[in-house]
């Protein structure tokens, strides 16, 4: 699948994201929960990620393939600089490079808070599993994480103990003196405003765009001139689509290659 965009979640997605992961629920061992939250429950813990971390999720035209999100390592600010990361596809998308792709986006826009470090908690199989495979270890092992720490038979599920291990991933460099880690609403809101001339300069590749209402999106671009946005949207503005996205120069913060 070529053809997808990654943006921000909002508490409009929650319902198809707790699609997603309500498959994981009922039929894995990937996580512990028993039952999928309500959806009240789930819109509140989206809302809860975002005040700090970025919350992403991948689509292809209007549908929703996977989402991938941050929290905290740990709650004191000796932690700042780590931070612990999850991914779930749609159980019938995967192996097709969209957990990849999802994932990198993630790292890069951690990266850009000034996170080091990340974490992932994944569970493992005993042995043969019908509830859990090796897939998730392997995934984050492809994506450069190493195991670093197990917790043996420490969740119970469908009648069976299962391990966590954790994987860490080093994605910056420990200096003496580091920045303040800059929570993610604001760092897009102060990304300087910074715009190709023209717009079409990034017709055919893929960018990262931040909107003046500082959201962010990435997908394969296109441009259009003014003369089609006063013809198609009554708006006398150029300005590029991304996938099912529309967005006019005025309204575009920042927008960069990527890849």
């Amino acid at each position: 699948m070529e053809n997808f965009i990654i943006r921000e979640a909002t508490a409009e997605d929650a319902a198809a994201l707790l699609e997603i992961y309500a498959y994981y629920v009922r039929n894995t061992a990937t996580t512990f929960e028993y039952e999928p939250p309500l959806i009240s429950a789930f819109t509140e813990r989206i809302a809860a990620a975002r005040t700090r971390y970025p919350y992403l999720l991948l689509e292809s035209g209007s549908e929703v393939c996977g989402f991938a999100f941050a929290h905290a390592f740990r709650e004191r600010p000796a932690y700042d600089y780590a931070a612990e990361v999850t991914i779930y596809l749609r159980h019938d998308m995967r192996h097709q490079a969209l957990g990849r792709a999802l994932y990198a986006a993630l790292e890069d826009e951690l990266r850009r808070m000034g996170v080091r470090s990340l974490y992932a908690c994944v569970a493992v199989p005993a042995g043969e599993d019908m509830h859990l495979s090796m897939d998730s270890p392997r995934f984050h092992e492809t994506m450069g994480f190493r195991r670093c720490g197990e917790f043996r038979n420490c969740g119970m599920k469908f009648g069976k103990w299962y391990t966590m291990v954790w994987m860490e991933k080093i994605i910056g460099s420990f200096d003496e003196h580091p920045e303040p880690l800059i929570p993610y609403p604001a760092l897009l809101r102060r990304e300087d405003r910074d715009l190709p001339e023209p717009l079409s300069a990034y017709d055919g590749r893929q960018v990262r765009l931040v909107t003046e209402q500082g959201e962010m999106f990435r997908g394969l671009c296109g441009s259009f001139p003014s003369g089609y946005g006063e013809y198609a949207f009554v708006t006398p503005e150029e300005g590029v689509q991304i996938e099912g996205y529309i967005f006019f120069k005025s309204n575009i913060r920042t927008m960069e290659p990527i890849g």
